[in-house]
């Protein structure tokens, strides 16, 4: 694994990620009281069957909420998937390493947000919902880190941060690497994975990034 830890998220968080896969539950199943929050969007996720990631075009990924598949019908000679080359090749494995990699620290992060009251969930029974105020920071939640960088607004629900750098250990995987949870803050309250869901009143959406 390209990390040293797997980060721990609020019940509220995963129910949020899974919620809008779900059309539907067996009669009867118990109501849940976790809070769905709206989506947080990444217009610049990078594409990882590129042989430069970096160079996708916007929206290219075709489910930025999520870490679903990005597309594949890219020209031959940008494409990293049959190449058996190392550094390069980026078929199926449980890890690669990449001489470019996915994101890095400094790289501006586009992102896009939705506004509360979206049906989702089971027979869409369940509505997002934020009581945080206008966001200002974007956290990073990688590993054993809570990271957050200023978010620049530029129009209506959307802005743009930049990755943060770091490193867990000296030497190491970076504080934001593989997939990491990202989410808008009306604040940058100090906490730890270990209280994290303390977190909630100031998130206003939340999304993922693919970095690496």
């Amino acid at each position: 694994m390209p990390v040293w830890f797997e980060a721990g998220i609020p019940q509220s968080w995963a129910w949020t990620f899974l919620a809008p896969y779900i059309s539907s539950c067996p009669e009867n199943t118990t109501r849940l009281a976790w809070q769905n929050f709206p989506a947080l969007h990444v217009a610049n996720q990078a594409n990882i069957n590129r042989i430069n990631p970096n160079n996708t075009a916007d929206w290219e990924r075709t489910d930025n909420r999520t870490s679903s598949p990005a597309i594949t019908d890219i020209p031959t000679d940008e494409s990293c998937v049959n190449l058996n080359v190392t550094g390069v090749g980026c078929g199926p494995a449980i890890a690669r390493n990449r001489s470019e990699p996915l994101s890095f620290p400094g790289k501006q992060v586009r992102l896009l947000w939705d506004t509360p009251g979206a049906a989702v969930g089971p027979n869409n029974s369940y509505v997002t919902d934020t009581k945080a105020g206008a966001p200002q920071f974007v956290a990073w939640v990688n590993q054993l880190n809570l990271t957050y960088t200023p978010l620049t607004i530029t129009g209506e629900n959307e802005g743009y941060t930049y990755q943060p750098a770091g490193e867990v250990y000296a030497g190491g995987a970076g504080v934001v690497n593989q997939t990491t949870f990202i989410a808008l803050t009306d604040s940058d309250p100090y906490l730890t994975p270990f209280n994290l869901s303390m977190i909630n009143p100031h998130v206003a959406a939340l999304g993922l990034f693919v970095a690496g």
